[in-house]
């Protein structure tokens, strides 16, 4: 060791002094003024935007602590296809994030997120997911009490409460998990969504899941999202189970559906698409499995449906079982046989039947009333059955005619596609038939 002379002393006392006091002060009045002064939140803004490809404002931007930011009044906007304006599709009160290494947790407050239609909003959030390989955190949690959903169409507004989830950015398969409550009867419904890029896969391929986990079953107009749920299944349907979509590239999405339907009006299901057919009554419908897609030499449609549908108390139009026997080879009780012509419906007092429909167009039904009836047995009176299943199989082409009727059941009858006939181009093409026309629904 060598002594220090006191002038050398006091001059490195000096530096250490400034190092340890000075200087630090110096860095925080210098990142003070630059937090304060006016363009900062513009900066954040631009940050913000290039990171996510999004327009960013914001009201103002705050820093807690270390390593915490609190962004007030924030938007976000998405450029359209067309590139001539910027759509909102995100909007918070207040958004507060806090790092620890490489994890990142977002507070929400009253969050309110648009998309223009179910389909492009699910563009909007694949398109979020794609630009995670420049987010600079390996997973990222969300947390908000409730969540505003608007997609764009009426009766597609939804509130979610108790939002919690999580964002996993893995290069090769990133991954959105959320759950959340949809309010209602009692404590309402609790819910899953999982949406996954996989971009090990070529081409790349997006998939979507949401189910029910909890809790009393959804109101049918959640699957608005899909098609007019309430003009299908009646303003009182009910619905819980599980969706699953998927998308190869830039296709057409496929979808799957399993669980069941409550509380369906078969009067609008039946007579409001086919006029000519009263049926009457509440069911309940379990799916086994529905399968949307792309078909061979058909555009998309059902590739194949199979499940179990049952009622209690309700009638049936004479009509729609004459259809039924003769287009589907179902077979009337001896009691129908002799009812009076002058009788145009007739009250059951218990509806059931399992059905199957396959790519192949055939159609395999059986009957579903319970021990109380003969197993073949769809359709009972008060102690009698009164229509039983096919014996063998029914096809697509008997269905079209029972719910068309045409004037002679010889092959190549065709049907006009009109508003209520369009749901025959989502029925799979039986084995021989010629592709549908635009004119045209081909009814053999």
């Amino acid at each position: 060791m060598f002594p220090l002379h006191r002038p050398f002393r006091q001059t490195l006392a000096t530096i250490v002094l400034l190092g340890l006091t000075v200087v630090p002060t110096g860095v925080v009045a210098t990142i003070a003024w630059r937090i304060n002064r006016p363009g900062h939140v513009r900066d954040v803004e631009i940050e913000l935007g290039r990171q996510l490809g999004l327009q960013v404002s914001l009201e103002s931007v705050h820093y807690p602590g270390p390593g915490e930011v609190v962004y007030r009044g924030i938007v976000l906007r998405q450029e359209e296809p067309r590139g001539q304006r910027f759509a909102e599709i995100a909007r918070a009160d207040r958004a507060r994030l806090q790092r620890a290494d490489h994890e990142l947790t977002v507070h929400l407050e009253n969050p309110r997120l648009r998309g223009e239609s179910p389909r492009l909003g699910l563009a909007q959030l694949g398109v979020l997911i794609q630009r995670s390989a420049q987010v600079p955190f390996e997973r990222i949690n969300l947390t908000a009490p409730s969540c505003q959903l608007d997609l764009g169409r009426e009766g597609l507004q939804f509130m979610l409460r108790e939002v919690a989830g999580e964002f996993v950015a893995d290069p090769r398969s990133p991954t959105l998990r959320l759950a959340y409550r949809v309010p209602g009867d009692g404590a309402g419904t609790r819910c899953e969504l999982t949406l996954t890029r996989d971009r090990s896969s070529e081409p790349l391929e997006t998939s979507l899941t949401m189910r029910t986990t909890e809790g009393m079953p959804l109101p049918a107009c959640v699957l608005g999202v899909f098609f007019d749920a309430e003009d299908w299944l009646g303003s009182q349907a009910k619905v819980d189970g599980l969706v699953s979509l998927r998308q190869a590239g830039s296709r057409d999405w496929e979808a799957e559906f399993q669980g069941e339907l409550l509380d369906v009006d078969l009067a609008k299901l039946v007579g409001r698409r086919f006029p000519r057919h009263r049926l009457a009554g509440r069911a309940r419908v379990v799916i086994q499995q529905a399968r949307w897609g792309q078909r061979p030499s058909q555009s998309s449609g059902w590739v194949d449906v199979k499940g179990e549908l049952s009622a209690a108390h309700g009638s049936i139009g004479i009509d729609l079982i004459d259809a039924l026997a003769r287009e589907m080879k179902f077979r009337r009780s001896p009691r129908l046989v002799s009812l009076d012509a002058r009788k145009t419906e007739v009250d059951f007092r218990a509806l059931g039947l399992s059905f199957a429909m396959e790519s192949s167009g055939e159609i395999h039904v059986a009957g579903a009333l319970g021990a109380e009836f003969p197993p073949d047995a769809v359709l009972a009176g008060a102690t009698t059955p009164l229509l039983s299943a096919p014996q063998g199989t029914a096809s697509v082409h008997g269905l079209i005619k029972t719910l068309f009727p045409v004037s002679q059941a010889t092959s190549g009858v065709l049907v006009p596609l009109t508003a209520e006939s369009q749901v025959l181009l989502s029925l799979p093409v039986p084995q021989g038939a010629s592709p549908t026309t635009r004119q045209t629904v081909d009814g053999n």
